[in-house]
């Protein structure tokens, strides 16, 4: 194919950094300029794609593609804190060489603000001023000093910050993996709405608290709009490129994605979780699984099994337990939601004998829900049984719903195992049930999963 290698790297493109290129563009040559608006018709325009002119000599899509990465990575935050950390240690190392020294003197001479490492900046010019002061080079040190003495506070008001969020961090990261809400985790929400509006602090700072927003955000629902306002101001950031890396684009993509899906606007969501999945990195497993979950709410069941399926290698050498166990347990509810309960059953109790205590310790409701489904569907009661007493899953459940309001599903499961027994009525078994929607969704307004109530309706058709 023509121009392949440009074309597979423009589609590599995410729209905001296309939109951030955009912006930094001034092209004098038309045919690259013709190009680039190409590159952008495709990336953001709902329409059909356009072809790349085949008469424009090739070497000005190559410049074009040199100018564009350059440019990204010349505006990309990670990329800085890399050099600053590399020009740290080498000054810690008394290594840095001249080269280098403008370098850092460069950087210094145009730094604009709150930039997004300000902290991590303060700090490297600050091993830099004692670099000098030991070697007694004062040729420099007026310019450097008098940055020290001007954001001295900067520093010291962002570091306190830092230090805060840290506990912010623990009070609601512990909440939401219990998929609780307490108040010693709401009650920063408005501080960290504080930092985030507050354009005097540095990019990491008001990022990371837009981020544990964000998770209070998915715990209680009036928070989701203001939530999703302070991300389309943190997008002209990013735009910009003050705020720019790939690695924060892909969470800002990710975190619309949930948000959007806790208001029931699944289409939309689906376009930020697609574009949250584009980069396998770290966190790749972790936004596909949101992704597909997406899917399989809208009935794409078929292509949510399939990209899982794509990703199974990448499962077995994750780190993070708790997204590993997510992504089990979304791949169960897969199988089932495409009716191959057997396949659904082998993969739930391999998995389970490979990674028990992880399941255990994460995500271990969702894990046996969309297990007992499969177990039911093969009708297959008697493992169901001997799994809920192995686990403790009812004394587990219950201790669970004393902490959040919740419906019983695995006392259902247990149950509907009574009823296939006969040690309880038809009318005993759905009456219960019923009284508990009945009262969770008068007092509280929970409804229940209807996959789960819609599959106690089908246990007891099968039996007549």
């Amino acid at each position: 194919m023509k121009l392949k290698k440009f074309i597979e790297y423009s589609e590599s493109l995410l729209p905001h950094e296309v939109r951030l290129l955009e912006r930094l563009s001034q092209f004098r040559d038309r045919d690259r300029e013709h190009i680039f608006q190409t590159v952008y018709h495709n990336s953001l325009s709902q329409h059909a794609k356009k072809e790349y002119s085949a008469n424009i000599n090739k070497r000005k899509y190559s410049h074009l593609m040199q100018w564009m990465q350059g440019k990204l990575e010349e505006n990309c935050t990670d990329h800085f804190y890399e050099k600053l950390n590399y020009l740290d240690s080498r000054i810690k190392a008394d290594l840095i060489d001249t080269e280098e020294e403008r370098e850092l003197l460069k950087i210094l001479k145009q730094y604009q603000t709150h930039h997004y490492h300000f902290l991590r900046f303060y700090e490297v010019v600050k091993d830099y001023l004692n670099f000098l002061l030991i070697r007694v080079r004062m040729n420099d040190y007026k310019l450097i000093n008098d940055f020290i003495h001007a954001y001295h506070d900067d520093y010291r008001r962002g570091k306190d910050i830092n230090d805060r969020l840290t506990q912010c961090s623990s009070d609601i990261v512990n909440d939401y993996h219990r998929n609780i809400l307490s108040d010693q985790a709401l009650r920063w929400s408005n501080w960290l709405k504080k930092n985030i509006q507050d354009q005097q602090l540095d990019g990491l700072n008001r990022y990371q608290s837009l981020v544990l927003l964000t998770y209070l955000a998915l715990m209680d629902e009036s928070l989701i709009q203001e939530t999703l306002h302070f991300y389309g101001e943190i997008e002209e950031d990013i735009i910009n490129g003050t705020y720019y890396s790939r690695k924060l684009l892909i969470n800002y993509y990710g975190n619309k994605q949930l948000l959007l899906m806790k208001l029931h606007k699944y289409d939309l969501a689906l376009h930020y979780g697609e574009l949250s999945t584009n980069i396998d990195g770290p966190d790749y497993v972790m936004y596909l699984t949101n992704y597909a979950f997406n899917l399989m709410r809208l009935g794409k069941t078929e292509k949510a099994l399939e990209i899982m399926q794509n990703a199974l290698p990448s499962i077995k050498n994750m780190s993070n337990r708790y997204n590993r166990t997510l992504f089990i347990s979304s791949m169960i509810r897969g199988y089932n939601e495409n009716k191959a309960y057997e396949r659904s059953k082998r993969y739930a109790e391999n998995q389970l004998q490979l990674y028990e205590k992880d399941i255990l310790e994460h995500n271990w409701h969702r894990f046996f829900r969309n297990y007992f489904e499969s177990l039911v569907h093969l009708r297959d009661y008697q493992t169901l049984r001997k799994v809920l007493k192995k686990y403790n899953l009812l004394e587990r459940e219950n201790f669970l719903l004393t902490q959040f309001t919740g419906y019983p599903y695995f006392n259902w499961f247990s149950k509907l195992i009574k009823y296939k027994q006969g040690s309880i009525t038809e009318k005993r078994f759905m009456g219960d049930i019923r009284k508990e929607i009945e009262k969770l969704t008068e007092t509280y307004g929970v409804e229940p999963s209807s996959s789960i109530v819609k599959l106690m309706d089908k246990a007891i058709y099968e039996l007549v």
